[in-house]
């Protein structure tokens, strides 16, 4: 079992007891194994990019990490007032999918300029049959914001919590992988975009042991 600790005075006191609670029913029902935790930059803007299963991704994902991790998180959710009111406490944020949400990239960008920790989905939505998807446009922008690090992440077994009518405790594995290389990309800003896109999710199918090729 794999445990992580919050490194120092991170987020809210909401977050803190989240991180240490979820992250101990992770370990014991889940048997969560985190992997890759050493290329994780102890601090600067950090992109974190991961495939999508389950509505439950975010909860594995923030026990896994050090950091705490703002996550865009669908519209949606803020439509149930205890629900919305939890993801605020945890300083998540609504993105309105299918349109160009100007808030919610003012606000993701206005996190990494703080020099936190920005999560995101690029396929945009979940992937039920564990399958790599499509990522959505525009993915890449973040990534190429300055001093800004972007690190690939796989998560697996989630999908299968809630597959049935009656939940199961599959194992769920988190595996961080190196920072995206955003050398020798394109000179056209859309060229770049699309480009860094492609490569988070290689690097999220590498780490997954499958093969990834953007639809034309």
């Amino acid at each position: 079992m794999t445990r992580v600790r919050l490194q120092g005075e991170v987020g809210t006191l909401t977050y803190r007891l989240a991180h240490r609670s979820l992250g101990a029913v992770g370990r014991l029902l889940f048997r969560l194994q985190v992997r890759g935790l050493e290329h994780v930059p102890a601090e600067g803007p950090l992109v974190v990019a991961c495939n999508h299963l389950s509505n439950l991704d975010p909860i594995f994902l923030g026990v896994s990490f050090p950091r705490q991790i703002h996550f865009m998180a669908k519209s949606e959710i803020w439509k149930s007032r205890v629900l919305g009111s939890c993801v605020d406490r945890l300083q998540a944020f609504p993105v309105h999918r299918g349109e160009a949400d100007r808030e919610a990239v003012r606000i993701a960008f206005g996190h990494l300029a703080g020099g936190r920790c920005l999560g995101i989905f690029p396929e945009g939505h979940r992937q039920r049959s564990g399958r790599l998807g499509q990522v959505q446009p525009g993915v890449g922008m973040f990534s190429l914001r300055p001093g800004v690090t972007t690190i690939p992440v796989a998560i697996s077994g989630t999908n299968l919590i809630m597959s049935g009518r009656v939940p199961r405790l599959p194992k769920v594995t988190v595996a961080i992988g190196p920072p995206v290389s955003i050398e020798g990309l394109p000179s056209a800003k859309s060229g770049r975009n699309r480009e860094v896109s492609h490569r988070i999710m290689r690097s999220i199918a590498a780490l997954l042991g499958v093969d990834w090729q953007p639809e034309e």
